[in-house]
């Protein structure tokens, strides 16, 4: 199953020409990782966890409707998270990605629709992780 995951991230990467895209637990554990070298997957994992977290409390303090995304703009460089819910409403994952800053509103929902082919590619893999 994780090497499926791997296949979709790395047809992610090569597509959206990312530095690193991951999926993960909610809790931040990475389930693949498809990198640069120098990137450490694990703390993408971790912040995009303590993200998720907080925007899911946002949500609720707020009364918001549910979480889709959350995307992060630096200068130069960009971070897009996806969070993926289970049938069972009871886990969820995380898809993240990192990438250069997008040069327009174009290539943002370019961004935004290889993320939605990862997670309906990725979706039956995850769904038997999360019954395990």
């Amino acid at each position: 199953m994780v090497s499926r995951l791997e296949l979709v991230l790395k047809e992610l990467n090569e597509n959206g020409n990312f530095r690193a895209s991951l999926f993960a637990t909610s809790t931040g554990l990475v389930l693949a990782s498809q990198k640069e070298e120098k990137i450490d997957e694990r703390v993408i994992a971790a912040m995009g966890s303590l993200l998720s977290d907080s925007a899911y409390k946002a949500a609720e303090e707020l009364e918001l409707s549910e979480i889709q995304s959350m995307k992060i703009k630096y200068k130069d460089d960009f971070i897009m998270m996806r969070n993926i819910n289970m049938p069972d409403n009871k886990n969820q994952f995380l898809l993240a990605i990192l990438s250069k800053a997008p040069e327009s509103e174009d290539v943002e929902r370019y961004f935004d629709q290889l993320l939605n082919w990862a997670v309906e590619n990725s979706q039956a893999d995850l769904e038997k992780l999360s019954s395990l």
